[in-house]
């Protein structure tokens, strides 16, 4: 299996171990052997790691392809997936295809009304995303359609954070949400606001690439309950932005996601994960 999906055989038995995404299947002889459907999930699990979506993020969508993977919602209730998110996946894909920006708009903004922002986000953004980047990479689709299909979901995810009703709260939760110094990718910040909204919570959605010094002043400035920055690509040895999280006052909760911090940082392992983890402590009495 490494030699097939190019990767090493620990990489593997971490994925087994930590997500359950390994061999199904025991000989006689008690030795355990991967199915055509594990190889799929296994496979599926890379190309999402590759595309720069969160380890567990990812994990979750792979074993969507085993059909009895049912993901928690922030309640604890088990939120079975929709046998149509596949389709919607497929038909946004398609649409980017087309450069149809308004039917992407229409799927983007029907799939926000009918789940959650992290629901969406792991049952169909983030499928279609990847599906679309694969296209790119083996030169089906231009790099244009990959831009259309960004902005849209951007767009949408805007719109919906500002349509929620937000309560008045008696102390206001200051949560400031930003791509790390020299990361241009946004979305998943986005997705993060959206999803935040839902729970009445506005927070301050920054965008891409703030700059160590901008963090500095900011946190000096406002000394917000709680900050989360994202980074996709790897964070350098001598990291300017860590060396400002760590003067960090301690009611401030810093909240890191990306595959572009190193583990010793501790991300987050995906959007459910970081909503999860703001809103313990934004909404906490």
């Amino acid at each position: 299996m490494a030699e097939r999906l190019q990767t090493s055989a620990s990489t593997l038995r971490t994925w087994d171990r930590r997500y359950g995404l390994g061999p199904t299947l025991r000989t006689s002889g008690g030795h355990r052997r991967y199915s055509s459907l594990d190889i799929d999930r296994v496979d599926l699990m890379r190309r999402l790691l590759a595309r720069g979506v969160p380890a567990q993020e990812a994990a979750n969508v792979a074993k969507q392809l085993a059909g009895d993977h049912s993901p928690t919602d922030l309640s604890g209730e088990k939120r079975s997936p929709s046998p149509h998110h596949d389709e919607i996946a497929h038909e946004f894909v398609q649409a980017t295809y087309r450069f149809d920006g308004r039917e992407l708009a229409r799927l983007a903004t029907t799939t926000l009304r009918e789940l959650s922002t992290v629901e969406a986000w792991e049952h169909v953004f983030v499928p279609a995303l990847v599906t679309i980047g694969e296209h790119w990479a083996e030169g089906h689709l231009g790099v244009e359609g990959e831009h259309l299909a960004s902005s849209v979901l951007s767009s949408a995810l805007r719109a919906h954070a500002r349509r929620q009703s937000l309560p008045a709260l008696e102390r206001p939760a200051t949560v400031v949400l930003a791509s790390a110094e020299e990361d241009q990718h946004a979305l998943p910040v986005i997705a993060l606001d959206s999803a935040l909204s839902e729970h009445g919570l506005a927070a301050l959605e920054l965008g891409p690439r703030l700059p160590a010094a901008a963090l500095r002043s900011l946190l000096e400035t406002m000394r917000p309950q709680v900050i989360f920055l994202w980074a996709s690509l790897q964070r350098p040895p001598r990291d300017p932005m860590r060396e400002v999280l760590e003067k960090v006052d301690n009611d401030t909760l810093v909240v890191l996601g990306g595959p572009g911090w190193p583990k010793d940082a501790s991300p987050v392992g995906g959007l459910r994960e970081a909503v999860e983890r703001i809103l313990s402590r934004a909404l906490a009495p």
